[in-house]
């Protein structure tokens, strides 16, 4: 894989995401069987420019995913 802005293979793969000052997970929303829950992001980052080449998850794709916006809870 190579960074599509400076070409650099000097990619970190792998990175979660995460928030600094909350709890929780930044990533896509999906609706569970009694709570709404929020897939774990990773990306993968160039090393030499900053960019972020690619963002994913890890878990399994074949959820019921949320498309509004919106706070938990709010339908």
């Amino acid at each position: 894989m190579s960074c599509p802005s400076c070409g650099s293979t000097n990619i970190e793969e792998g990175v979660s995401i995460g928030k600094s000052a909350e709890g929780g997970c930044i990533g896509p929303r999906f609706s569970g069987f009694l709570f709404d829950g929020v897939a774990q992001m990773y990306c993968d980052i160039c090393l030499n420019c900053g960019e972020i080449t690619r963002f994913f998850i890890k878990e399994d794709t074949d959820k019921k995913w949320i498309k509004k916006p919106g706070a938990f809870g709010v339908k």
